[in-house]
């Protein structure tokens, strides 16, 4: 091993521990559950039963909120608070992705021609990318 890839090695175990990165995998299974179901439930929903892409994607969001906190909570980050402290934050967050999600979507589909069922794919993706930090360092720290 040279030089540079021990410094590299040496860092990524410093800001990245154990724990860290057993986290992020089980967020990254917990992501992948829920994409599926979310996405599942959306495809349902707006093909299937003719809603407003926007409502479709608010509905269902709202019924994945529930299984998104739970396997968080007691599986992802393995949390001992209080469920009366982290609920509040987590609906904070969940509004707010709600908003970005909805408003990413209707640029995409409404400016950018982009079909729905793609957008939300693009929706979801952006929203992953910071909710993991949020997470663990406010919602779920212990």
């Amino acid at each position: 091993m040279t030089k540079l890839q021990e410094w590299c090695r040496q860092q990524f175990v410093r800001y990245f521990p154990a724990e860290t990165r057993h986290q992020f995998i089980r967020y990254l299974i917990t992501g992948f559950s829920s994409f599926g179901l979310e996405y599942s439930l959306f495809y349902l929903f707006y093909r299937g039963v003719r809603m407003p892409y926007l409502w479709a994607n608010t509905l269902v969001m709202t019924i994945v909120f529930w299984f998104n906190f739970l396997m968080n909570r007691y599986w992802t980050f393995k949390s001992k608070q209080k469920l009366r402290k982290q609920l509040p934050l987590y609906g904070l967050i969940f509004f707010f992705n709600i908003g970005v999600s909805n408003l990413l979507m209707y640029l995409l589909a409404e400016k950018m021609s982009i079909s729905p069922l793609i957008s939300k794919v693009l929706a979801m993706g952006f929203i992953v990318m910071w909710t993991f930090t949020i997470y663990r360092k406010v919602i779920y720290k212990d």
